[in-house]
């Protein structure tokens, strides 16, 4: 995850929010043999009847998390003869399942509604379920228990990957993709969101509204939403008139801007770069509250989480424009072209980590591609030493499915060139439009497209699994015949070579940088276990450094040895960034360097750089190793970097310092009225710790300069009770408490019960609360409400608290999970 100037995007929250949504439609236990390519088995659901649209009406009854509802499906026959339908369904009452005037007859199971009839192919038919159900999965109710009225009240939905079905009985699976209507009744006071182009609002005399979307093409049945809350909207469009519809908190349209900043530029981007006009009428974005993942790329209308919704303060802390990118690449993407089955998930995900790469490439820099390549190339690699799961696996996990295959992307656009890659890629959403894929089908828009078998390169990166592992030599030679001297690169391949990972086929770049300033470079296939790879040195002039894979294109490992003079050298010179970086890492784990030395030279390379990457790596490391506080050049590096334009690095400075040198108290003080929250709040923190007989002086500065809004606002909120707190003060201790409460988000309560475990403090009200976060809807709460409970029941005076709350659970499975925590 990774952040940007102005709009800064952290390619960890893309990579973390984001990858909430849609993780691992099929992350089951059941053993995979690995087999070679084209022999995975097949996992594509079979159905009988081919769903052509679904007509979905909908009322609710919020209090009771109920929904009411009549759904309607044309159908045509597949088979010859059909004598059963079986639809999905989890927990659902069905009133009366009708046939134009024909009832027929059904039967209702724990996840099923089958039903009964004869139909025959080719023969359209319909189907009409009236039903009931209160779904614990797939649509949400927050706010409609709060007894304070202070939270939001909504409802919404999450359908990725087979959740719908616990709202509406449908046929559930993406290999079948259908046109919708929804239809939803409401109180009046409310927006009503849902898929495709509004139709109509009917008021009705009982208060409510009816509102009519429908869609104009296909799509699957887990993107099909609603959201239901008030706000406001404003209407931005698209150079071809795209209209874009952008709601946002109707008591906040200051938020707006800075949620939605570059959205339109967006649409512009890829429709140029993909060469495919926006696939649909026109597209909406909306905040909901305890969203249970980043964001979700329903058809036309995105949903994400409200924690990416705030001011400008908001936006350098949790960019929103990583996610909206994200989001956006997926109306092509996942919607317009969807996968055929759980194995081909990364040809959704893989494409919208991809993009956002090049739109920052465009509008922000090439660092900024580098620097995202790498975040995901280090997620890979992290992945393998767990195991060697080809992205194709069923159980490659999060890090492969988006980060490695947005790499593998990059490292394809590479082989087969920009221009070229497009032009693929344009043929291949241009052949399955509005509808369905599979691997093979990415693979043959390339031989079809370029007339290129690249078998070799899908079979090693997506079909098999692990990385190369490179180790690199370089050294001169000479003929001494014809007097023509070379810089020789040997590389050798060490990974270990089985069934599923073998050696790797990459073009290579090889790039000597001399010391008059002049540079070599040749690009080379590299395949063998060992290679000899020659670099032209005219007038055998003196090497300063040498570069394998410049720009750090192919995902790999490598073991390259360099002096201590090269990578200095190459952290001067080196043309690209992250080549800049990669020496400036190395340099900093060479324990034989002096301190004064490796000082000097960060110090140097802060003043010349302009990337945030580098300037909070130095910044982080200046910081930390307090050996280096000696040198006043040092301490005015560090005093410039606490006042920086980029949080970054200020971020880097303040969170790494350890404890506040009396030298910077100054500069730090000043961050109490920083831009960001976070920065802000990790001042109070550290200067609070550092000087604790001020620290009610820093909470009283913080709160006249920095508190904010909301969310944020109440993060800092918190930081200042814990301190109050934890000097004694009962009323921060109640504010804590009542923050952890159910009347607030979850990242406000998972920021509330962290305070009051570093306080050490319950009482019979939180104790009631971390119960009903430990049942929440919303597993990033329940996950910290489990660990609170954990570590207060170890604890003899406030076990009993927990054990109390034990006979209010209405469900065994409830008690029985609260009882394991109390062991």
């Amino acid at each position: 995850m990774f952040n940007i100037r102005r709009c800064k995007v952290t390619v960890v929250a893309i990579l973390g929010f984001c990858v909430l949504t849609t993780l691992l439609w099929a992350q089951t236990d059941r053993p995979e043999p690995i087999t070679a390519r084209y022999e995975l088995a097949s996992t594509e659901r079979e159905r009988q009847v081919d769903f052509e649209r679904i007509r979905i009406a909908v009322r609710f009854e919020p209090t009771k998390r109920r929904v009411i509802g009549t759904v309607t499906h044309v159908f045509v026959p597949l088979r010859t003869r059909v004598d059963s339908i079986v639809l999905d369904g989890v927990g659902m009452t069905i009133h009366r399942v009708q046939s134009g005037e024909r009832e027929l007859r059904y039967r209702v199971t724990d996840t099923t509604v089958v039903i009964y009839g004869s139909w025959r192919y080719p023969q359209r038919d319909s189907l009409t379920l009236d039903y009931e159900c209160t779904p614990r999965r797939g649509l949400y109710f927050p706010g409609w228990d709060d007894p304070t009225g202070r939270k939001r009240k909504q409802i919404w939905t999450q359908g990725q990957p087979f959740d719908t079905r616990h709202w509406v009985p449908i046929y559930d699976y993406p290999n079948d993709k259908a046109i919708t209507e929804t239809i939803i009744t409401f109180d009046s006071s409310y927006t009503v969101l849902s898929n495709g182009t509004l139709r109509s609002k009917k008021r009705n005399p009982d208060g409510t509204i009816t509102w009519h979307y429908a869609m104009t093409k296909p799509h699957a049945t887990y993107l099909i939403m609603l959201a239901i809350g008030k706000y406001g909207s404003i209407e931005r469009r698209t150079k071809r008139g795209v209209p874009l519809k952008l709601l946002f908190y109707a008591d906040h349209p200051e938020w707006a801007e800075p949620t939605y900043r570059y959205s339109a530029e967006m649409v512009d981007f890829l429709e140029e770069l993909l060469g495919v006009p926006f696939p649909w009428e026109s597209y909406s974005q909306v905040p909901v509250q305890d969203y249970i993942a980043g964001a979700m790329e329903n058809t036309t209308a995105t949903v994400f989480g409200d924690f990416f919704h705030g001011d400008a303060r908001l936006q350098l802390d949790r960019p929103y424009i990583g996610v909206n990118m994200h989001e956006l690449v997926h109306q092509w993407f996942g919607d317009y072209i969807t996968q055929r089955d759980e194995r081909s998930i990364w040809l959704h995900e893989s494409f919208a980590t991809f993009y956002p790469k090049l739109f920052y490439q465009r509008f922000f820099g090439e660092d900024y591609h580098q620097w995202m390549r790498r975040g995901e190339q280090n997620a890979a690699l992290g992945a393998a030493t767990k195991d060697d799961y080809p992205i194709l696996h069923h159980a490659a996990g999060t890090a492969r499915i988006y980060s490695k295959g947005s790499a593998v992307l990059d490292m394809l656009m590479d082989v087969v060139g920009q221009d070229q890659f497009h032009r693929a890629v344009r043929l291949y959403l241009q052949r399955h439009a509005y509808g369905t894929v599979e691997t093979r089908d990415f693979e043959k828009a390339f031989a079809d497209a370029l007339g290129m078998n690249l078998g070799w390169f899908f079979d090693q990166w997506l079909y098999r699994g692990g990385e190369p592992a490179y180790r690199v030599r370089y050294s001169p030679v000479s003929d001494p015949a014809t007097g023509m001297q070379w810089v020789e690169f040997t590389v050798e391949q060490t990974q270990a070579t089985d069934a599923l990972v073998g050696l790797f086929r990459m073009p290579i770049t090889f790039e000597v940088h001399y010391e008059d300033g002049s540079v070599e470079r040749v690009r080379q296939w590299v395949q063998d276990r060992v290679e000899h790879v020659r670099v032209p040195n005219p007038g055998g002039k003196t090497v300063a450094f040498a570069l394998f894979d410049p720009g750090s294109v192919i995902l790999k490992k490598i073991e390259f040895p360099k002096t201590t003079r090269e990578l200095i050298e190459q952290a001067r010179r080196a043309p690209l960034m992250i080549d800049r970086y990669d020496a400036l890492e190395a340099l900093l784990r060479d324990s034989t360097l002096s301190d004064s030395l490796k000082a000097a030279t960060l110090v140097e390379r802060f003043a010349a750089e302009r990337f945030f990457a580098i300037r909070s790596l130095i910044a982080r490391t200046l910081a930390r190793e307090h050996s280096f506080h000696r040198f006043e050049a040092v301490r005015r590096t560090l005093g410039a970097a606490l006042a920086d334009r980029e949080a970054e690095v200020r971020r880097a400075v303040i969170s790494s310092l350890g404890s506040v040198p009396p030298w910077l108290e100054r500069e730090c003080v000043e961050l109490l009225s920083d831009s960001s929250y976070q920065v802000a709040q990790i001042a109070l923190e550290q200067l609070a710790a550092s000087f604790p007989d001020r620290a009610m002086e820093y909470v009283g500065q913080l709160e006249r300069r920095s508190l904010g809004d909301e969310c944020a606002g109440y993060r800092v909120r918190i930081a200042c009770d814990r301190i109050r707190a934890e000097r004694g003060d009962t009323a921060a201790l109640q504010r804590l408490v009542e923050y952890a409460s159910p009347s607030y988000e979850f990242v406000t309560r998972q920021n509330a019960i962290a305070a009051l475990r570093a306080v050490d403090w319950c009482d019979t009200t939180l104790a009631r609360y971390l119960v009903e976060a430990r049942f929440h809807f919303n597993q990033r709460l329940v996950s910290v409400a489990r660990e609170a409970i954990g570590f207060f029941a170890k604890q003899s005076r406030y076990r009993t608290l927990f054990r109390e709350r034990m006979t209010t659970l209405p469900e065994r499975w409830m008690r029985d999970a609260l009882q394991e925590a109390l062991q």
